[in-house]
């Protein structure tokens, strides 16, 4: 499939990242720490996105399960933040649950609720190496992490290295994210499928936010 077509540059937001010029394409991982620092501080930032319609949890969960049925599968929630993937993941009976976040505070509210093993605080993209071994997930899950202002395409290196051969990776891209070259999409996706990284199982344009769509890509990683 060609993602490549109908590149533009687009100028969105995260409705949170008040903090942010109009024009910013990405944020700098200890400004953003400090953004969602804030954030889970002021205990807000669920019920803001909940008013937002933000649905995309939801979404990027029901098509992993799809292709992971056992319930026992070791899963990794990619920018966890306050544990939204989790929670639905352990409704559906999901109980081998990592959590990986930029913001301890965030991640300090989702171990309120119990819902992951480990909690390892870490950012994506910016040629950073996760502290995790390769080949350690079966599942990647990863919503509202790519999106305006946040991690950029060159995280997907790294959640390939640590997702095993035959695992699968759901994740969402804002609509208009995935078609701004700036973020690297555009070129990425169909680069590591002409590498033989990892093979496209899935994908749907969906709801994410009130009037606003992500693309859900669902991929089998290969190597």
């Amino acid at each position: 499939m060609d993602h490549t077509q109908g590149c533009h540059v687009t100028a969105w937001r995260h409705p949170l990242i008040a903090a942010a010029s109009a024009d910013t394409i990405m944020i700098m991982p200890s400004k953003m720490r400090e953004i969602y620092c804030q954030r889970a501080l002021k205990g807000k930032y669920d019920e803001q996105m909940s008013k937002a319609g933000y649905v995309g949890p939801m979404k990027c969960v029901t098509k992993l399960i799809n292709f992971l049925p056992e319930k026992d599968t070791r899963i990794l929630d990619a920018g966890a933040g306050t544990g939204n993937c989790g929670k639905i993941l352990k409704e559906f009976g999901y109980f081998n649950l990592d959590a990986l976040d930029i913001s301890p505070e965030m991640l300090e509210i989702a171990r309120a609720n119990d819902i992951y093993q480990k909690y390892i605080v870490d950012h994506l993209g910016w040629g950073n190496t996760l502290n995790i071994s390769s080949s350690t997930y079966d599942g990647i899950v990863c919503a509202g992490v790519f999106t305006g202002g946040h991690v950029h395409a060159d995280a997907l290196d790294e959640l390939i290295r640590v997702t095993k051969p035959g695992g699968i990776m759901a994740f969402t891209i804002r609509s208009d994210v995935a078609d701004d070259p700036n973020y690297g999409f555009c070129t990425k996706l169909n680069a590591l499928s002409s590498a033989g990284k990892w093979q496209l199982m899935s994908k749907t344009t969906e709801e994410y936010l009130a009037n606003e769509t992500a693309d859900v890509y669902v991929f089998s990683v290969c190597s």
